[in-house]
């Protein structure tokens, strides 16, 4: 565990070197992208190593009650995740040189992403929120922006038919300064993120 990891921000908070950044994605954007996908990356994007608290709602239809969970996601570096369950049990979960490694119980499996091509976009479109790297999300995603007063929902459609047959859409939101939450519509899986959840 790497339990002295900064707390996820975005690159610069403050609001001069933000605007500065969205405009240079502006001016970097090649014909066809969205400017305004460019400008939201741009804002929130997050320099690894970073760490922030995650609660995930895992919704089934043979449960009465979704089952939640609790605990932190580290952004280690570049192709290197982790999510860390602390609540209701103990599990870590690596995403790293192409294959997860899923330790609980004192037991450890490994399986390599490339064994489901879902999954790996899944991965692959969180990490590329996450670094602001739009041409890894327009390469695998039909992109759709909604904004509102309370900040933007971006709407990812697989382009891939394979894909799209386990993953319908990918849906995430944030404010001027973060992402907050990621939805998967077909596992039906919430998983808000911030420091400070509601509970």
């Amino acid at each position: 565990m790497m339990a002295n990891l900064p707390t996820a921000q975005p690159r610069s908070t403050a609001p001069g070197v933000r605007a500065l950044l969205a405009a240079f994605a502006l001016l970097l954007c090649p014909p066809g992208w969205s400017a305004e996908l460019a400008t939201i990356l741009a804002a929130t994007a997050v320099e690894p190593p970073a760490r922030i608290g995650f609660r995930e709602e895992r919704h089934n239809p043979i449960f009465k009650e979704p089952m939640v969970l609790e605990g932190h996601l580290e952004y280690l570096d570049s192709g290197t995740l982790r999510k860390v369950v602390e609540i209701p049990f103990a599990e870590d979960i690596l995403v790293a040189d192409n294959k997860i490694t899923v330790t609980r119980d004192g037991k450890t499996r490994r399986v390599s992403l490339n064994r489901s091509r879902a999954l790996k976009t899944i991965l692959g479109a969180i990490e590329a929120v996450l670094a602001g790297n739009q041409e890894r999300l327009e390469a695998s995603f039909r992109c759709e922006i909604a904004t509102s007063a309370d900040g933007w929902s971006l709407q990812m459609t697989p382009l891939s038919t394979t894909v799209a047959k386990r993953l319908s859409l990918l849906e995430v939101s944030g404010n001027a300064r973060a992402v907050t939450s990621i939805r998967i519509t077909d596992e039906w899986h919430l998983m808000q993120i911030g420091d400070e959840l509601p509970r």
